[in-house]
């Protein structure tokens, strides 16, 4: 593979396709590797990948909002030829031998981009744990997981027509007419008499969400994925003008 060293601008570096390979930036490593940067350190080069149209950063992220912080418009990359999909396989075993330390999260993350893309997750349990660079006795567990609950997943789906596209789509059944007609109940009580969150507090997703709202968002964009993040828009976009005309 092809691999060469460069300076380039940040505003050529694509972070949108799915190579981000933790749940959350970290807003103090930024910080502490700005510092660095400020001082004159020369942190170790960002990996990028090259299609021959877009630079795809693969393992760097840290790096990259840093320069960003000190208001710097370039960073130093080792520039592989590969696609996008090159850079999200390297992706899943960066961070194992340096930078900031992957989370139990990260590793997470990373094996289950492998069990749910068509192709690599056809690969043994050794090479996915190789590639992720986790034991494959881990790889085993969430693989059996994994298909465990896409099997339930599946068998609890219907295919309906849209009323409104028409055009098929498929609804989750399972749960109709069972517990969730009583949490609507329960919550429309709760929004007449409010109730503190119960102690010890509910299972939330794997996520600590740092207080800045732009890196919360990118946060959520790389854990959850980009439908997910457009689907939270519209709900909070719908909560939020619910209860401004409560208020009102």
């Amino acid at each position: 593979m092809t691999t060469e060293t460069q300076t380039l601008k940040l505003d050529q570096l694509r972070i949108d396709g799915g190579t981000q390979p933790r749940v959350a930036i970290d807003e103090q490593v930024v910080a502490e590797y700005a510092e660095k940067y400020g001082e004159g350190v020369d942190l170790l080069p960002v990996t990028v990948f090259f299609d021959g149209t877009a630079h795809w950063l693969a393992d760097g992220f840290h790096r990259y909002w840093a320069r960003k912080r000190i208001e710097s418009d370039t960073i130093c990359a080792e520039v592989h030829q590969g696609t996008q999909r090159d850079a999200i396989l390297f992706s899943v075993g960066a961070n194992s031998d340096h930078g900031l330390r992957r989370t139990f999260g990260d590793k997470r993350k990373a094996v289950l981009t492998m069990l749910e893309d068509e192709e690599w997750s056809q690969w043994s349990n050794c090479e996915i744990a190789r590639q992720c660079k986790v034991v494959e006795s881990y790889v085993r567990k969430m693989k059996e997981g994994h298909t465990s609950h896409s099997a339930k997943y599946e068998s609890d789906e219907r295919t309906f027509i849209h009323h409104k596209t028409g055009k098929p789509a498929r609804m989750r059944t399972a749960k109709i007419g069972g517990k969730r007609s009583k949490r609507k109940k329960a919550r429309a009580a709760s929004e007449m008499n409010p109730i503190r969150q119960p102690r010890p507090a509910l299972a939330q997703t794997n996520l600590n969400l740092p207080h800045d709202p732009a890196y919360g968002a990118r946060a959520i964009v790389a854990a959850m994925g980009d439908d997910y993040a457009r689907q939270l828009i519209d709900s909070l976009t719908t909560y939020l003008r619910d209860k401004k005309e409560g208020d009102a």
